[in-house]
């Protein structure tokens, strides 16, 4: 052998003679680590980047990392996740709480073509039939599993695209919830992307129970977006929640059975009895024996004493929680970095310091709205125009939605608002910028009072000059309606196109003119199927 070389450490052999088998020191295999040169029985000093090298710093070296690592996903594992979240209450927390938060209040849905008594139609609709309570259990199979979706049920074929123009008042529309698990595509996106065509080509069903069910009649959700290389393993979804918090999952639930043991084992009894070996020894000593400590057991349980030998020996000892406490904190500590939710929202161990959590909430209301609110806005857009098309017969081109904010005020703090905001319309009113029917709108859509005031025309002074025009513009359309003109636009008073007479009549707006009679004024609107 040449000077300039050495026998690696890890790869040590005894000289091979007759009769002795070759001896390897035991080295350990840690798949993709050894396959590239990172494991631990390969290398020595000669290793890539310095792994096994004496004179490299262990913190230093990659090989660290791969030795912390899994090789596996536990997005793949069904059995495992259903069990945790259904035993675990740690993870039903980590779960649910984000999905809870980001549906508090409710939303809101903003639109030109929709009258205030038609949005709240469409609120209480959804609210009836439990919608956004179907979208945010879809929303937390999607962060335990990586992966959902929500079923539109109708009446129609399942296994055809879903058509929006044929869904009216008398179509049954459902929604319901379902994991990644209970679909299946009929075709799996397992060798990466195209550039050519979007992830989902090729999909046009989905097994759900041997069910076909049509692409167009799922809204998919999808888990955290994995890196290219282990994306194929995921098949087309997403990873869980659960995947990053196994490592700080386990310190907690090792610190909790350590708790639990030492509890066990928190008061200790010794008896030293004279003899022991010398009893243990003969046929029936171990009898014997156990029948001495049961008898003085019992003594010190009912009657605070115990009887020993003169030369017999009573010690009692307790065990110490000493660094347990510490030690619990650090792992909620990690817990609650590793999901960026505040230890309140958790563990419900309340905030400390002068910020009060402040900053700790503002963090977690961050991750809320990037990561769950962002992934169900779309499937909530959906679900509102599924309704409109069935309550009102079209879906509104300018439709949206908005969830409550967050952040929650208390009491002094929302009447400090209201009353800015009133004091703001009372100035614009004054200047002339706003009319006493917007006043009286913006007040009841601010709820700064604990009545509704009256928006129709007929309950406004007609001898207010905020509003002469308006009653002057509708006494000339009663006129051209009576002499045969054409009111708004459409000639003869005949409902607009695309509109049924008696969807027309249903949005008239009462009002009066100048000599106390009541008419009504319709109010047309664009309509559009599809």
């Amino acid at each position: 052998m040449s000077k300039g070389r050495r026998h690696s450490p890890g790869n040590v052999t005894a000289p091979a003679t007759a009769g002795v088998p070759v001896v390897q020191n035991e080295t350990t295999t840690n798949g993709l680590a050894d396959a590239i040169g990172f494991g631990t029985g390969i290398g020595g000093g000669n290793a890539p980047f310095g792994v096994g090298n004496p004179h490299v710093e262990q913190i230093s070296e990659a090989g660290t990392i791969f030795k912390n690592l899994r090789y596996y996903l536990v997005s793949n594992f069904r059995q495992m996740l259903c069990q945790a979240y259904a035993e675990i209450g740690l993870i039903q927390t980590i779960v649910d709480v984000p999905v809870d938060d980001a549906m508090k209040g409710g939303i809101e849905i903003k639109s030109k073509e929709l009258d205030e008594e038609e949005i709240a139609q469409l609120l209480t609709t959804m609210d009836r039939q439990n919608d956004l309570g179907v979208i945010a259990q879809a929303a937390k199979w999607n962060r335990l599993f990586g992966g959902a979706g929500t079923l539109v049920l109708t009446d129609q074929d399942p296994e055809e695209p879903l058509d929006l123009a044929a869904i009216d008042e008398e179509s049954v529309l459902e929604f319901r919830a379902v994991d990644m698990w209970e679909l299946y595509g009929d075709m799996q996106l397992d060798e990466g992307h195209d550039v050519q065509i979007p992830d989902d080509a090729g999909i046009e069903h989905f097994n759900y129970y041997s069910q076909q069910v049509h692409v167009t009649r799922v809204m998919r959700m999808k888990g955290k977006e994995a890196p290219s290389f282990i994306r194929p393993r995921l098949r087309g979804w997403g990873l869980s929640v659960v995947e990053v918090l196994v490592r700080s999952i386990n310190q907690y639930l090792k610190a909790t059975d350590l708790g639990f043991e030492v509890l066990d084992e928190f008061k200790l009894d010794v008896f030293k009895l004279k003899g022991l070996v010398n009893t243990l020894l003969s046929p029936d000593g171990t009898r014997r024996i156990m029948e001495r400590v049961q008898l003085a057991n019992w003594q010190k349980n009912y009657n605070n004493a115990v009887v020993l030998d003169g030369d017999d020996e009573f010690d009692h000892k307790q065990l110490s929680f000493a660094g347990l406490a510490e030690a619990m904190a650090g792992i909620r500590m990690q817990v609650a970095s590793d999901l960026r939710m505040p230890l309140t929202k958790i563990f419900g161990i309340s905030a400390s310091g002068f910020n009060s959590g402040e900053d700790d909430i503002e963090v977690y209301n961050s991750m809320v709205e990037a990561t769950v609110r962002h992934k169900i806005k779309f499937d909530v857009l959906r679900v509102a125009e599924l309704r409109c098309q069935q309550l009102f017969g079209f879906v509104p081109d300018d439709l949206s939605v908005m969830f409550k904010p967050l952040r929650e005020l208390s009491a002094d703090q929302v009447e400090v608002v209201k009353t800015q905001k009133f004091t703001r319309l009372i100035q614009a009113k004054q200047a002339g910028e706003i009319t006493t029917l917007e006043f009286r709108d913006a007040c009841n859509k601010g709820a700064l009072f604990d009545i509704t005031l009256d928006t129709t025309t007929d309950q406004i002074n007609p001898d207010d000059p905020e509003i002469e025009d308006v009653i002057a513009g509708v006494d000339a359309e009663v006129d051209e309606e009576e002499t045969g003109g054409a009111v708004g636009g459409t000639g003869g008073g005949a409902a607009p196109k695309g509109k049924k007479p008696a969807t027309a009549a249903k949005e008239a707006k009462p009002a009066k003119n100048a000599t106390g009679a009541v008419f009504f004024v319709p109010r047309f609107r664009k309509r559009k199927v599809g």
